[in-house]
């Protein structure tokens, strides 16, 4: 039995002697492929104010139990639907008595179970958010490190890589916005430093965190000051995988990869290792970080496989490339540079499975979890992921 850390970097090995066999360039792929997803973004993207309007998923929303009963009533009546009055009566204007008794008798029939599929759906609607209610009372938080510490470190095991799928909700709700993305996001990242976990990918499928870098660093670091203290902020780093940038966040500024400053995250912050232009001269490579975050959108799933097939052919039609060098490793290989790395455990912080266009090759392995009638992005329903994932077992077959 091969275990899932051992399966992914059996592939590196593998791959490398068959790009040196292979006599091509591989990062002329590269390239090629990571310009062709940003040309595509950019002639098929929209502005962030458009996307909210226009492009969001709908939120998950029910009726509530007296509309539900309104409009059944309604229909018992009179039907609402004309496709529906053609096909049980064969003139509106004059409807038979046979006609309206067949009709009335089989829709009660059909009242009858959706009225008790209601009650058992409301009656498991209520157990649900009691559990909910119950263990976010039971394992709070209370944004001190030490517990969530003390809650992880009875599992046996935790995810080295970690992604979460979140929501973007409108402004009129509570916590939505662009400021109530960023605060989901950070308090998802000091939960993962608290727990030890390294690796964290952000999927929101607009990709309004990847527009918002300044906005989301800052309720980064601001959440990292509330749970670890102003002396003691973890460094992190965001990466955008497809356009290869990667910001630091280092002793409360914000920086590129040539160091150069993006702006100051913290207010109090004197770092006297900033010269006058505004580049750090701490050496970032030799830099420790506590946590690596991912930020990736819809652009990174399908869209990004798609291009990479057209690179791939073009380039074996123009002779840069050997049939015989598309080899499934290589294709993992280019897809780990241009999204990243598989996640061991997927968290989604909404009441049903919903993917969004996650990038499906990198799911093969993931485990899921969700918590049913949940649309929060709850501690509890984090360390539930955790605690489940503890006990599951992956099986890889050769």
């Amino acid at each position: 039995m091969v275990s899932k850390v051992e399966k992914v970097t059996d592939m590196e090995p593998n791959y490398q002697d068959e790009q040196q066999n292979g006599g091509f360039n591989e990062e002329k792929a590269f390239e090629k492929t990571r310009a062709r997803i940003n040309q595509s973004e950019k002639n098929n993207g929209i502005s962030i104010n458009k996307s909210m309007e226009q492009n969001l998923l709908p939120t998950h929303t029910n009726q509530t139990f007296l509309e539900s009963c309104n409009s059944i009533f309604r229909s018992l009546i009179v039907p609402q639907d004309e496709n529906l009055k053609k096909r049980w009566f064969n003139d509106e204007n004059n409807i038979s008595i046979n006609e309206l008794i067949t009709f009335y008798f089989f829709r009660s029939i059909l009242t009858f179970f959706y009225f008790m599929f209601s009650i058992f759906a409301l009656f498991e609607y209520s157990i649900t958010r009691t559990k909910i209610k119950f263990l976010s009372m039971a394992y709070k938080s209370n944004d001190d490190p030490s517990i969530i510490n003390a809650d992880v470190n009875k599992l046996p095991k935790i995810p080295h890589k970690l992604a979460t799928i979140l929501n973007y909700k409108s402004e009129q709700e509570e916590g939505g916005g662009i400021e109530g993305l960023c605060n989901d996001g950070s308090l998802v990242a000091a939960w993962c430093v608290s727990s030890g976990i390294p690796h964290l990918t952000i999927y929101e499928t607009n990709g309004i965190l990847k527009k918002s870098i300044p906005e989301f660093s800052d309720a980064i670091y601001k959440k990292f000051e509330a749970y670890f203290g102003m002396e003691n902020v973890p460094q992190f780093m965001i990466k955008i995988p497809h356009l290869n940038i990667t910001y630091y966040g280092i002793n409360g500024g914000l920086y590129d990869s040539k160091g150069n400053k993006i702006n100051k995250i913290n207010e109090n912050d004197n770092n006297k290792d900033i010269n006058s232009s505004g580049t750090i001269n701490i050496d970032i490579d030799n830099e420790e970080f506590q946590i690596e975050i991912n930020l990736l959108g819809k652009v990174d799933g399908r869209q990004t496989i798609v291009e990479l097939t057209k690179v791939m052919a073009q380039m074996v039609k123009s002779g840069d490339m050997k049939k015989s060098d598309v080899t499934i490793n290589f294709i993992d290989h280019e897809l780990k540079q241009l999204v990243g790395e598989e996640p061991d455990l997927i968290v989604m912080f909404q009441p049903y499975l919903d993917l969004q266009g996650y990038p499906p090759w990198h799911i093969r392995l993931s485990e899921m979890y969700w918590e049913p009638e949940n649309d929060q992005v709850s501690y509890v329903v984090f360390l539930r992921a955790l605690q489940k994932y503890s006990t599951c077992k992956v099986n890889i077959g050769r």
